[in-house]
């Protein structure tokens, strides 16, 4: 009786240790998400860092642009946000904002006042002598980079 339940106990707790070391990727905590760095416009475009968010699927929008005479290079993502100038919010110099730089990152909704300061300012102001539409994507504040590479 007793090697039976001993026999019993191990193997529910080899599938308790498998389960918990197999967390899903999608189980992020609230507001966290992971992603890659696709862009990060200036000019008449505006001053963006645009990251194509892997994880969690559906907060950014899909899409694609191309530059003015690169017609040929177009960018086309899936689920795009927008997020400000690591400068302008306060990440530190040593978190690399270039394109392909992976992040793991907590985020939160910009007001509308931060989207009009963080996103239109430029110095000096520019004068674009076309009609530029910035790439499509949803506007978020990163608030703690947690990682990156």
């Amino acid at each position: 009786m007793k090697t039976k339940i001993l026999k019993l106990s191990t193997i529910f707790l080899l599938f308790a240790l498998l389960s918990a070391g197999c967390q899903k990727d999608e189980d992020l905590p609230p507001n966290h998400a992971k992603g890659k760095i696709i862009e990060v416009t200036s000019g008449c475009y505006g001053e963006i860092v645009l990251i194509e968010v892997e994880n969690p699927k559906g907060i950014g929008l899909s899409g694609s642009f191309s530059y003015p005479g690169d017609e040929n290079e177009l960018i086309t993502y899936k689920n795009a946000i927008g997020v400000p100038y690591f400068s302008k919010i306060g990440i530190p110099d040593s978190v690399p904002q270039n394109t392909n730089t992976w992040l793991y990152f907590e985020y939160r909704e910009l007001t509308n006042e931060e989207k009009e300061i963080l996103f239109n300012s430029s110095n000096p102001p520019l004068f674009c002598p076309a009609n530029i539409i910035s790439p499509s994507n949803v506007p978020y504040f990163i608030t703690k980079i947690i990682s990156y590479k």
